[in-house]
């Protein structure tokens, strides 16, 4: 099979161990998010799944993707046995042989023998969705040829979509948000303090959390101090890479974030991906929950506020384009637990920005997260809270209903976050960011443990760090909890 001399050339110069090389150039970080732990372990198992890593561009996916290559040739994979190639380059992209025919030219010209043998090379395809018809090219790569295949997306729906249509049961999703707070700390580590081996998520549901996170809030004084520094510079900026790496000035940080999302994704990436007829109208979405992040918002009351900004539109629009936002990995939206059998568009959903950092660079600040008036912060923090309630097989709603259930007359009680693993068990979390807590604020958490199925609840404040066995309520300091998964 031939290529193009320009394809082939391009083709040399992203895989250059093929050369005999061993370093990956430029030398990738050295620190390694569990998500592309998991991967590359799943990855180099004796017979795997094609791995798809999908999220918002800039978080570090195709990094990790040489991250994996990296430690493969450490270990002695030889290089003519990696492929890499990368669909964000038109020339690859537009090429008329397609995946299939660069993919033979690799195995006649690199590799230099069958696809069929029992050394199954590693294949890394990366911004995949932006090849046409990817899904049926890959799944007659992986229908064809003994292959290892990795491969990256930052259109989580386009990716899971062709995944699940033409690929079902054979590929494992993996979703890469921006850096949570630990994954900052980690990685660009201030202090050299040792910290306890992060948790996931799932792991919050067990019986010994309370005994867990009190390892964490017993550090020095002098060690916590130096993490809440670091908190601050977390709450005002996010978790995007390159804001911590060195590669973006200090005084820029805000107009990197507002042309990466705010005018590169918003701008350019979701309209090449959906039918956009209006992207003033999506701008215009977008702000709208940034600004309310964190609340209930109906998507009745957006059209109407979308209207009266002079937009003509309607409830099926914005949905659509809400699905957008979500889909592009700048918006999570939580539903009310337990969830109705038919969704509404009339019931509100809480909704925030994925990242805290996008919101503050486009309104150009935030307040004080340990100076501020706490009634400022409440949004704010559920926000910054929400990014670590994730975890594979667990769906995240809110709750809300009456003291009474059924009398509308009774006061009105909630929980901001509600994890539900898949056996319907669930973890209620609540935040309560002020330096007293009270009886009153624990009210909506005390009615739902006596409603629903949960081993515990969680209320995240400012400083408190209780575990109330009676209740069965663990109090944790924000701190604490960003450290602790």
């Amino acid at each position: 099979m031939s290529l193009a001399n320009e394809v082939v050339t391009v083709l040399k110069d992203l895989n250059p161990w093929w050369s005999g090389a061993s370093a990956v150039t430029p030398e990738p970080p050295a620190y390694r998010r569990r998500a592309m732990r998991e991967v590359e372990s799943r990855l180099t198992a004796p017979s795997g799944v094609v791995e798809v890593l999908r999220g918002p561009r800039q978080v570090g996916k195709t990094t990790g993707l040489y991250q994996i290559i990296q430690d493969l040739t450490l270990r002695g994979v030889p290089g003519r046995d990696i492929l890499f190639v990368r669909f964000d380059l038109d020339i690859l992209r537009e090429s008329p042989q397609g995946l299939m025919g660069m993919v033979r030219w690799y195995a006649s010209d690199i590799l230099k023998r069958p696809l069929a043998s029992s050394d199954r090379p590693y294949i890394f395809l990366d911004e995949v969705h932006k090849l046409r018809d990817w899904d049926a090219q890959v799944k007659h790569l992986v229908d064809t040829f003994a292959v290892r295949v990795a491969l990256t997306g930052s259109s989580s729906v386009r990716v899971a979509r062709g995944g699940r249509e033409s690929l079902a049961g054979r590929i494992y999703a993996t979703e890469l948000p921006p850096f949570s707070f630990r994954e900052v700390v980690e990685a660009w580590p201030v202090d050299a303090s040792p910290l306890p081996e992060s948790m996931r998520f799932r792991d919050a549901f067990q019986s010994d959390l309370p005994q867990r996170i009190r390892g964490l809030h017993e550090m020095p004084p002098a060690v916590s101090g130096v993490f809440k520094r670091q908190l601050e510079r977390y709450f005002n900026r996010g978790g995007y890479p390159r804001l911590y790496s060195g590669e973006i000035p200090d005084e820029l940080w805000a107009d990197y974030l507002v042309q990466t999302v705010f005018e590169n994704v918003l701008g350019a990436d979701i309209p090449d991906l959906y039918p956009v007829q209006d992207p003033r109208l999506l701008r215009h979405l977008y702000l709208a929950v940034a600004r309310l992040t964190g609340s209930e918002i109906a998507q009745a009351k957006l059209v109407d506020d979308a209207k009266a900004a002079g937009f003509a539109t309607s409830q099926p629009t914005v949905g659509r384009y809400l699905r957008y936002l979500a889909d592009a990995l700048l918006t999570r939206e939580f539903r009310r637990y337990p969830l109705l059998k038919k969704h509404s568009a009339r019931v509100p959903s809480k909704i925030t920005v994925a990242d805290l950092g996008v919101r503050n660079a486009i309104f150009r600040g935030a307040p004080s997260l340990y100076e501020s008036d706490p009634t400022l912060l409440g949004p704010l923090v559920e926000t910054l809270v929400q990014s670590v309630i994730r975890d594979a097989n667990l769906q995240v709603h809110f709750w809300r209903d009456y003291a009474e259930p059924g009398n509308r007359k009774s006061a009105m009680l909630e929980v901001d976050f509600v994890a539900e693993r898949i056996d319907g068990v669930t973890l209620p979390i609540e935040v309560k960011f002020r330096r007293r807590i009270d009886a009153e604020d624990s009210k909506g958490m005390r009615a739902y443990l006596s409603r629903y199925t949960a081993p515990h609840g969680i209320i995240v404040t400012r400083d408190q760090f209780e575990w109330d066995e009676d209740s069965r309520i663990l109090y944790v300091p924000l701190l604490d909890f960003l450290l602790a998964f």
